[in-house]
């Protein structure tokens, strides 16, 4: 696929529904494991201070355009993404197309009781889905090696990993080898969105591309973390030059 460069970051160009449809292609002819980044301006700012952190993004199979600020910045560029890709949604997504009886899934994350509530809310809204364990991100499931060794026991076809930024890509990156041609990607906040805990933002937030600030207007304890927006969009202003 496509991908632009974004702050050294290849960000695949294409739409959510042709990159659902070449996920699920993918699935069908490769043995290894297909590691998603659903990146935004805090995530490729991270790779930007910390180099560990930008290998893992690096050596994922595909980043995604999950914030609009990356979209702005790619059309900064020259080179625009041709739309954003939210993480919430292609968690959805998965779920909805995943084949009946088949397709097994796995949520990491979120403090005790959210992964577990959030795969009840997933098979109420997909019965056909099989979700074959969930852990928390507190330790409550164990530590990092142990959920990841639970995890390949169950042998799922994907694995949501709501840790957080860069916990959840790093989690991705040393426990990939675990597992054969699962998808694995980093959903941030997704579990609790999902389980119902938190409410995600209206439609009109969503369509006009202000989803971050309703978050900053709800949680405004992100206020801190928002601050990469404007970071970002600086960095890829110079990088220009």
């Amino acid at each position: 696929m496509k991908k632009i460069d974004v702050l050294g970051i290849p960000v695949v160009d294409t739409t959510k529904s042709e990159f659902i449809d070449h996920i699920v292609d993918e699935m069908q002819i490769t043995e290894k494991p297909i590691c998603i980044v659903t990146a935004n301006p805090e995530i490729i700012m991270l790779a930007k201070e910390n180099t560990n952190y930008e290998k893992c993004l690096l050596e994922s199979n595909y980043v995604v355009a999950d914030g609009i600020g990356v979209v702005i910045g790619s059309k900064m560029l020259g080179t625009p993404l041709k739309e954003r890709i939210p993480g919430y949604e292609l968690v959805h997504d998965f779920l909805r197309t995943a084949k009946a009886g088949h397709n097994r899934f796995f949520f990491y994350g979120g403090k005790p009781g959210i992964a577990k509530q959030a795969a009840e809310k997933a098979n109420l809204l997909y019965p056909h889905i099989k979700i074959v364990g969930v852990a928390d991100g507190y330790g409550g499931d164990g530590n990092g090696d142990e959920v990841a060794k639970k995890a390949a026991a169950l042998n799922p076809d994907f694995i949501f990993v709501a840790t957080g930024a860069p916990k959840q890509e790093e989690w991705i990156a040393e426990h990939r080898n675990q597992f054969s041609n699962a998808v694995m990607m980093g959903v941030g906040g997704s579990l609790d969105v999902l389980s119902g805990n938190v409410d995600r933002a209206p439609e009109i937030f969503i369509k006009l591309n202000l989803e971050w600030f309703h978050r900053l207007i709800t949680q405004p304890t992100r206020f801190k973390r928002m601050l990469k927006i404007p970071q970002f969009l600086f960095e890829v202003r110079k990088s220009k030059k």
